[in-house]
């Protein structure tokens, strides 16, 4: 996974706003790369407030996922050659959004619901959804979820006990490479971040 070097790499927040994008996907049934959308739509989806501050990292958002390109090196699953393969993709190949002017926040989405945004996903990922290669998640659970590491917890244990009710992980390997922590924290500091969000999915059942 690799950022532009304007924006960076996705983070916590990043991965929220991709997932109510492929929520939006979800309502129109997968059926077009292109969704129209609002940008107050996809912060009800979200669960944030309807504040400049919510558009504004939309938007950043939105910027970092543009720059984001995945290499995949034997490990894409490609359902229609049922084999695996090498594949290199943006997530997201287009988005344009409306902008109202100053001081107004989406007013006129706001009151008629009239899409005047979009996105267009990439169409090796697009296909994919289109394949069934993409996992349901409770997502009013996820929304829920206050810790970033609980929510990251969440989506890879998820698909994991879909399959069987135990897993044993190597610890670095799965903070690292599936939770998202810095490769400089040692084992205290690795379990230390953990333990909190570990202790809220247990909390929530």
């Amino acid at each position: 996974v690799t950022g532009s070097d304007a924006y960076g790499l996705p983070t916590a927040l990043d991965d929220e706003v991709l997932l109510g994008l492929i929520q939006l996907s979800k309502l129109l049934g997968f059926a077009d790369r292109q969704v129209s959308f609002t940008r107050y739509q996809l912060i009800r989806i979200l669960g944030w407030r309807n504040e400049s501050k919510s558009y504004e990292r939309i938007e950043m958002s939105l910027n970092r996922w543009m720059g984001v390109t995945l290499y995949y090196q034997n490990a894409w699953w490609n359902k229609a050659r049922r084999c695996w393969m090498n594949e290199k993709f943006h997530v997201l190949d287009n988005v344009w959004l409306c902008h109202r002017a100053e001081g107004s926040i989406d007013a006129a989405e706001h009151e008629t619901g009239a899409p005047r945004s979009a996105f267009v996903w990439n169409d090796v990922i697009f296909r994919s959804f289109q394949s069934g290669n993409l996992k349901g998640i409770d997502f009013d659970f996820y929304r829920d979820l206050q810790s970033a590491v609980a929510k990251r917890l969440y989506r890879f244990l998820d698909k994991r006990f879909f399959h069987r009710r135990r897993w044993e992980f190597n610890l670095k390997e799965f903070a690292w490479e599936h939770v998202g922590l810095a490769r400089s924290y040692d084992t205290a500091s690795i379990k230390r971040k953990l333990c909190p969000g570990i202790m809220e999915l247990e909390k929530k059942g």
